[in-house]
């Protein structure tokens, strides 16, 4: 019998207590009714996509995101566990996390997690600085942060990672490496440190236009994600992507299938998919998207094309040509400490790694950027990895 594909789900849960000043994800406040009429839609696309792929993929890794998820029910949640156990092979699942909001997580949502089946938590803390929660518009405290930690913890879960963001308007060097050695003292198993990226359309993006917003110091930023690498890999955390440090072992295995260009699956409103070569989104508003979800109903229903005709219908469909999968294929994979494998791109590709970059790999190795190991990988040195962005962006064929 011919093994199965695997594949990654995302399951987007665009629900909030209310909007946080920097983020620019697609999530708002929600009704009961709201809510429920959500899952229901959810639940079906669940269904349809999963009697479409069930056949020919094995569930490797399952994300819930948003919003919040633990802005719903635990009723709901469950409800959504079941859908996805019922309609996908999740045989081969090795990890299923969710994300969850202190304050927001409540005993029942540990205990239908368990029976879910999720196996990591990542908990958005951000600051353990209180004034700094507040300016981001976060809803909890610090304390109520510990709280929500040990609960999660107690309850059995040995896998957390702990979100901090580093640049926040106002915030010195002492406040966030005071956040820092506050969350390691926690001993969580996963850390992920990002810069503060101003977006349009927020409303630290409207207090930047109009010239309110308190910026970081470019050199404090600097020196916040220098003392970030050094400090976490002396406290035993291996860094292994650029933003993402972790316990040895204990890499977020969903966020690696991104990097390395593996298929995944989004389900809900605005999720983003990668599959059979293309990427699509589903549509951004209720509305649409419940029209969506008749339509893949549908064509879920058609044996022989569902899935073929489901992917071609899809809105914002971009095929990924060989030439944009070489691309991604370095831009993405280099983010990682491992680098990319210079076998599994021949592999990929039918031609050398070197053949197609072998100018930019070189060059970049000359100035200490790059390096060609034995194992026969391509990676970023400590160096490169502090001018990334300039780096990767080379990778990208004229």
């Amino acid at each position: 019998m011919k093994s199965k594909k695997r594949l990654s789900l995302y399951i987007h849960i665009p629900f909030c207590v209310q909007k946080c000043r920097y983020c620019d994800f697609f999530s708002a406040a929600a009704s009961a009714q709201e809510k429920h009429q959500y899952t229901e839609l959810l639940c079906r696309e669940i269904q349809s996509w999963g009697r479409m792929l069930r056949e020919k993929y094995s569930v490797y890794t399952i994300f819930i995101g948003g919003g919040t998820p633990t802005c719903l029910s635990a009723e709901q949640l469950q409800k959504i566990g079941a859908a996805i156990r019922e309609s996908f092979d999740c045989d081969a699942l090795t990890e299923f996390t969710t994300e969850a909001n202190p304050g927001t997580v409540m005993p029942e949502h540990l205990t239908v997690w368990q029976q879910m089946g999720i196996n990591r938590v990542s908990l958005g803390l951000q600051s353990a600085q209180n004034r700094e929660l507040q300016m981001l518009g976060r809803i909890h405290s610090y304390e109520e942060f510990l709280t929500t930690y040990q609960m999660i913890r107690q309850s059995g879960m040995d896998q957390i990672n702990i979100d901090v963001m580093a640049a926040i308007p106002e915030q010195t060097l002492e406040s966030y490496q005071d956040t820092l050695e506050k969350i390691v003292s926690l001993n969580p198993e996963h850390i992920s440190s990002y810069s503060l990226i101003i977006e349009p359309g927020t409303v630290f993006g409207d207090w930047e236009k109009n010239g309110t917003l308190k910026h970081v110091d470019e050199d404090v930023d600097r020196q916040m994600y220098e003392w970030t690498g050094k400090y976490l890999q002396h406290m035993g955390y291996q860094r292994y992507e650029i933003s993402n440090y972790c316990r040895d072992g204990m890499e977020c295995r969903h966020n690696c299938v991104y990097w390395s260009g593996g298929e995944y699956l989004g389900l809900g409103v605005n999720a983003s998919s990668y599959l059979t070569g293309y990427r699509f989104h589903v549509p951004v508003s209720q509305k649409t998207y419940r029209s969506y979800v008749d339509r893949i109903c549908v064509l879920a229903e058609k044996e022989s094309e569902g899935l073929k005709k489901a992917v071609q219908e899809m809105d914002e469909l971009e095929f990924i040509d060989r030439r944009a999968q070489m691309e991604e294929f370095m831009f993405l994979g280099l983010r990682m400490m491992a680098g990319v494998s210079e076998q599994e791109f021949y592999q990929r590709f039918g031609i050398s790694m070197m053949e197609v970059y072998g100018d930019i790999i070189k060059k970049y190795q000359n100035m200490d950027l790059l390096c060609r190991r034995d194992t026969g990988r391509v990676a970023l040195t400590e160096k490169g990895i502090d001018v990334s962005n300039s780096i990767l962006s080379d990778f990208l064929l004229n």
